[in-house]
């Protein structure tokens, strides 16, 4: 995913907050059109039960499996859980708890004009 920002949304089909969240998730998927990698991760959950989460919410972006071991090394303590990583995989910002369509793209355009500002490399200002 490095070379422009990204998302990686954790949830799970238990979470309650995150069938709040998951239209908004895929309202900013449908509007990425490219300048944005994103990415769901289904933590600790039952198989069939993650599948169907993602059906009934129409995802269209692809979503990735968490036995629990991913998630334990990016430190999540609740869900959902939005990681904002930059063009160079850094995370940059985390949201916690279910987010709006609006806060996700606030989150974006903030790495976005963070990197915009950032000198060149081997630019002396």
């Amino acid at each position: 995913m490095r070379g422009r920002p990204a998302l990686i949304n954790f949830f799970a089909s238990w979470c309650g907050p995150c069938r709040e969240e998951a239209p908004e998730v895929e309202a900013l998927a449908r509007s990425l059109r490219g300048r944005a990698a994103l990415v769901g991760v289904d933590w600790s959950d039952d198989l069939d039960n993650a599948r169907e989460f993602v059906h009934e919410h129409g995802w269209t972006f692809p979503v990735l499996r968490d036995h629990g071991e991913v998630g334990d090394e990016y430190g999540i303590t609740g869900l959902p859980a939005t990681f904002v990583l930059d063009s160079k995989g850094m995370i940059v910002n985390t949201l916690r708890g279910p987010q709006t369509r609006g806060d996700l793209e606030e989150a974006l355009r903030s790495v976005e004009s963070e990197e915009k500002s950032e000198p060149a490399g081997g630019e002396i200002k």
